[in-house]
């Protein structure tokens, strides 16, 4: 029988090398993704510049805030291009266009009233980070400001998802690198020629969210006719099975800024040297393995199609070849960093503390993403296959069992090196069963269907 035959218009990923469509949504994922990592660590490159490391500190505890934030347009974004692709794969396209348009409404929405409770709460947030003084008060002015552009990030994402359901994953490329551009063009404008600092970073990082906008508007509706003129009927029909991805994937994506924050608060003992090494390790991990970060998202589509054509031969191969990119992409990014020691610091004028704790990081850390990889493959699985509440489980597991013990292990070691290697050791023993349990889920499904 031949598949290619019947496929949908829009149902690429369901023909074809399946290695292929991994390399090249994730490929185009992570080049979109480091576009939204380079905004951040653009911002900490010119704040550094201006010399204060109470600045380049505050920046860290800052982005522990805003990776929540960040997850939980991540999550709605894995909801809209599950729901969205597997319409595709059955070759319903009105339907597809419906769910996108719900999508992109309930995005925005939630996303606004997570960002109204977290501002609720910020001061006692940023308290219990460990943040005092001075780093307190530069936190939280820059917070203020940029929480503003939280919500039209998460409706960009989610217009990026739905341009990878449809197969337009370079239009999904266009939207963050837009915002990356700008970044580059508008920083040294506000912070330097305007003399705002760091209020002209939170500045910039709210106007590229609106540029994202325009560039995912242009591909959804000109370009694609991807989306339907949205109704309340509509948005009622479709919050439910959207919400039945995206609250698991939320709670999911929420477990490594927790985590993140676990260690920034035991980071925080060994002083304001060490908070400033680890704002910008926290800042270059993010940008140097956004392949592994994109993957969940990135093959999603991929898993979708093929699951709303119920090729299971494919969705096995997709998992497959998406463990294999992972175990090259992180050891490429090893021998990278290990390499580019000298030349991080360089840019960062790290010294010292600062200096030796990237050092560390790059040589003994870093190679410990394969598993957490493996972790992201497995999750790509469980949130477009229908068990979402596995990769909650293991990622919560992660955050916890993963983290809290292994940071002790670190504070009694007596280095905020020692924490940052027990928590990148503690997070790699999730990754390998969570693979093997993703495995034995495909054949449940397939055996189901």
């Amino acid at each position: 029988m031949t598949h290619a035959a019947s496929a949908p218009a829009d149902a690429a990923y369901v023909e074809g090398s399946v290695f292929r469509h991994v390399v090249a949504l994730t490929a185009l994922g992570s080049l979109g993704l480091m576009a939204i990592f380079t905004v951040d660590l653009v911002n900490l490159l010119y704040i550094s510049l201006l010399g204060d490391e109470v600045l380049t500190a505050a920046m860290g505890y800052a982005g522990a805030v805003l990776f929540v934030l960040v997850s939980v347009g991540i999550g709605f974004s894995i909801g809209v291009t599950a729901l969205t692709a597997r319409r595709i794969g059955a070759g319903d396209r009105a339907a597809a266009r419906r769910v996108a348009t719900s999508g992109l409404i309930i995005s925005f929405a939630a996303t606004s009233a997570v960002t109204l409770a977290i501002a609720m709460v910020l001061d006692p947030c940023l308290a219990l980070l460990g943040a005092a003084g001075r780093e307190f008060e530069v936190t939280r002015h820059f917070l203020w400001i940029t929480m503003l552009g939280m919500p039209p990030l998460a409706l960009s994402m989610a217009m990026g998802g739905v341009l990878m359901a449809f197969g337009a994953p370079r239009m999904t490329l266009w939207i963050n690198v837009s915002g990356a551009a700008a970044t580059a063009i508008l920083d040294p404008i506000f912070i330097f020629a305007l003399d705002l600092g760091v209020t002209g970073a939170a500045i910039v990082t709210v106007l590229i969210r609106f540029v994202a906008i325009g560039v995912g508007w242009y591909g959804l509706v000109p370009r694609l006719n991807a989306l339907a003129r949205p109704t309340m009927d509509s948005v009622r029909h479709d919050i439910a099975p959207l919400l039945t991805i995206a609250f698991p994937a939320i709670l999911t994506n929420l477990a490594t800024p927790i985590s993140n924050m676990i260690v920034t608060a035991y980071v925080a003992r060994f002083g304001t040297e060490a908070v400033a090494g680890w704002s910008i390790i926290g800042r270059i991990y993010p940008l140097c393995f956004a392949g592994i970060f994109a993957l969940t998202g990135s093959v999603g589509a991929i898993f979708g199609q093929n699951v709303g054509a119920r090729r299971f031969d494919r969705v096995r191969k997709t998992l497959a070849d998406s463990t294999l990119f992972t175990a090259i992409y992180v050891a490429a990014i090893w021998l990278l960093l290990f390499l580019g020691t000298d030349a991080i610091n360089w840019a960062f004028q790290a010294t010292g503390r600062v200096a030796e704790m990237i050092a560390f990081y790059c040589l003994w850390a870093a190679p410990t993403f394969i598993f957490t990889g493996a972790l992201f493959v497995a999750n790509a699985a469980f949130n477009n296959l229908g068990f979402a509440s596995y990769s909650t489980m293991f990622n919560w597991g992660r955050a916890t069992l993963g983290t809290l013990p292994f940071c002790w292990l670190g504070i009694w070691f007596g280095s905020a090196d020692a924490v940052i290697l027990w928590w990148s050791i503690g997070a790699a023993l999730f990754g390998l069963p969570a693979l093997w349990l993703a495995g034995r889920s495909i054949d449940r499904l397939a055996a189901r269907a």
